[in-house]
């Protein structure tokens, strides 16, 4: 299994309803484009200053579903307007549990 993690900072110009935004175009994303098996999000808890502001983590089959993933119409078109830095890591699960 890969596993996609994805942390990233909002500008200081978003607002709730753009968050939001973001949110949901993340959640659609599995019934939109077949992969990934799973997704969580979530904001940030604020238990370190120095943290991004919001996560994503998602786990893939095969690097092939992360790449069909990436280059997919619906990925591409979630909103990234308020978004201002993007950091992210991929890494192979081989025992999930």
């Amino acid at each position: 299994m890969l596993v996609h993690c994805l942390t990233l900072t909002f500008t200081e110009s978003a607002t709730a309803a753009d968050v939001e935004a973001f949110r949901a175009a993340i959640a659609r994303l599995p019934d939109q484009v077949g992969v990934p098996l799973r997704t969580r999000q979530g904001a940030d808890l604020g238990e370190r200053p120095a943290n991004a502001d919001y996560a994503v983590v998602s786990e893939f089959a095969n690097a092939e579903d992360f790449r069909a993933y990436l280059a997919h119409p619906a990925h591409l078109a979630v909103p990234r307007d308020h978004v201002r830095s993007v950091h992210s890591v991929q890494f192979l699960v081989t025992d999930p549990g």
